[in-house]
C-alpha cells in the first residue's frame, strides 16, 4: 500500500467498539508500512485516531503506539504536543508518559511538560485531569 492510500484509510478509519476487531483492522492498515518509517502524514493520522475516538480501545499499547514508536521518539513528540494542545485524551497523555520514560531530549521533555500544564487547564474529563496531574507530579513539573 502506498503512503497516500494508507493516509486515506487511516483518515477514514472508524472503530466498531469491538477492540479485537478494531486492533486487527489497524494492524492491517499499518502492517504494509512496517518496513518503512511512517511519513509525518501517517503519524499525524495515527495520533488523530486517538483524538477522534478518545473513548475507543485500540490495545495496550496497541498497533498505533507501536507504529509511532518505530520512529525515533523525538520525531513524534511535536505531533504529540500538537495533539495534546488540541484535545488531550487518555492515550495521548499515556503516550506522553511513555516519552518521559524514554531517552527524550530536554527540549522535548519541556515541550511535553508545558503542553500538559496547558491541557490541565481545560481537561476533557476528570479521568484525563487525574492522568495529567499524575504525569506532571511524576515527571518533575512544579
Amino acid at each position: 500500500m502506498e503512503q497516500p492510500e494508507a493516509i486515506d484509510k487511516l483518515r477514514n478509519f472508524s472503530p466498531t467498539g469491538d477492540e479485537a476487531a478494531d486492533v486487527a483492522v489497524l494492524h492491517g492498515l499499518i502492517e504494509p508500512l512496517r518496513y518503512r518509517q511512517p511519513a509525518i502524514e501517517v503519524r499525524q493520522q495515527l495520533i488523530g485516531i486517538f483524538e477522534r475516538f478518545p473513548a475507543a480501545s485500540f490495545g495496550s499499547p496497541g498497533p498505533i503506539v507501536h507504529a509511532l514508536e518505530a520512529s525515533p521518539i523525538d520525531e513524534h513528540v511535536d505531533l504529540l504536543v500538537e495533539s495534546l494542545r488540541r484535545r488531550a485524551t487518555v492515550m495521548t497523555v499515556w503516550m506522553a508518559e511513555r516519552c518521559f520514560r524514554s531517552n527524550l531530549s530536554d527540549h522535548n521533555r519541556q515541550a511535553l511538560l508545558n503542553v500538559l500544564r496547558e491541557a490541565a487547564e481545560t481537561p476533557l474529563n476528570e479521568e484525563i485531569a487525574t492522568l495529567i496531574d499524575n504525569a506532571l507530579t511524576e515527571y518533575g513539573a512544579s
